[in-house]
């Protein structure tokens, strides 16, 4: 079986972790994204679709996987079809930002027919909805209104040759790209597709995904404790995490799904819950950070507080492109990029997110997102 991983996004919806990342290499549970894929597929006939700048996913994985270079994000049906001149048979493609069991990926790999891998959603709306009859797929249709199945795309198919033919006949869509569905729409008239149902599945769309998958992975493969971790006297630890090259304590609570990178330090009397810290990040003493990512290279001084319920306990939500979108989650905290720094005694509100390289000045509440640095002194206390 050949393999075909698409990783030319630009990720929008994840900013602002993706202003300095490739979504590909966003860790998750200490490792990227698309390295945990790779883990899991037993063949070197890799292909990975890229753009040319993305050079921390090329420099990363360069000798572990083949590169076919997408010119400009054009949609995925524009990323498959530059794999074509590359592909004999069958073949599996898949999204990077898909995540299945080991048991549901050893399965796809011995397939011989075109299958969709799908899935049973509660919000099918949010995603291609699919109708099946005689046991085959009869369509497919991208964020129904009134989805008629709660079956969905999971954005992982077995296909052949075929799907080539039918990419180039296909017109660019409202966004001006190709759209897979839309060759599917095309492939489902001509030819016969079965579905293939997913022990469980979970994807990256917006920030608070990577949470889910990461409690997901460790579940999935246990904790993931570095033997160099120095884990300091008085600080309890629950099961499973994921801790890397990094300092813990003394007097730390670092509560379950919890991932804490290589370099990292998480100071004295500090409780971490259900958070991503990544790569060379400080977390000083007297810290509270729950269900929240925390990118590379930050500070997070003494007694910051990442808040990560609302008052009124409704789902906290999150403006995503300049339109609020509902999380789904009760508990939700901050969203931080690469290099910001914190003063002392900072608050974050639920769902509030930080671009990178920002200063947040001491004791301000942070009640909306900053996306440029302001003056500190107008900062301080700002809404």
């Amino acid at each position: 079986m050949q393999y075909v991983i698409l990783a030319a996004g630009i990720g929008q919806r994840l900013r602002p972790i993706t202003e300095t990342m490739s979504k590909a290499m966003i860790p998750v549970a200490n490792k990227p994204i698309l390295e945990w894929t790779l883990d899991e597929i037993d063949s070197r006939d890799v292909i990975v679709v890229v753009r040319k700048d993305q050079k921390d996913i090329i420099d990363h994985f360069h000798g572990r996987c083949d590169f076919v270079y997408q010119d400009k994000p054009r949609g995925t049906a524009h990323a498959l079809l530059q794999v074509k001149d590359h592909i004999a048979g069958n073949f599996l493609a898949m999204n990077v930002d898909e995540f299945i069991t080991r048991n549901d990926m050893k399965k796809l790999a011995q397939l011989k027919e075109m299958h969709i891998a799908c899935y049973h959603s509660n919000n099918p709306e949010l995603y291609a909805a699919l109708q099946l009859g005689k046991g085959k797929i009869i369509d497919i249709e991208e964020k129904p209104k009134r989805p008629k199945s709660n079956l969905v795309n999971s954005g992982i198919y077995v296909f052949d040759e075929r799907i080539f033919s039918m990419i180039n006949r296909i017109k660019p869509s409202a966004r001006n790209e190709l759209e897979i569905t839309d060759a599917i729409k095309l492939l489902l008239n001509e030819s016969e597709v079965l579905p293939f149902m997913l022990e469980e599945w979970k994807t990256i769309t917006y920030p608070w995904d990577l949470l889910d998958a990461n409690s997901f992975l460790l579940d999935q493969h246990g904790s993931q404790t570095s033997e160099s971790a120095e884990i300091r006297p008085g600080s309890y630890i629950e099961e499973p995490v994921a801790i890397g090259s990094a300092v813990i304590g003394p007097n730390c609570y670092i509560r379950k799904y919890s991932s804490i990178g290589s370099g990292c330090k998480v100071g004295n009397a500090v409780e971490i819950k259900n958070s991503i810290i990544m790569n060379n990040s400080f977390v000083s003493h007297l810290s509270y950070i729950g269900d929240s990512v925390v990118c590379r290279n930050c500070n997070v001084a003494a007694g910051s507080i990442f808040a990560n319920l609302r008052l009124d306990e409704k789902n906290v939500g999150m403006k995503i492109n300049g339109e609020y979108v509902d999380s789904g989650h009760k508990k939700l905290g901050g969203i931080i990029g690469d290099n910001v720094k914190f003063g002392v005694n900072v608050t974050i509100m639920p769902g509030k997110k930080i671009w990178p390289n920002i200063m947040i000045p001491p004791g301000a509440t942070v009640e909306s997102d900053i996306e440029k640095q302001m003056p500190l002194k107008k900062m301080r206390g700002k809404k």
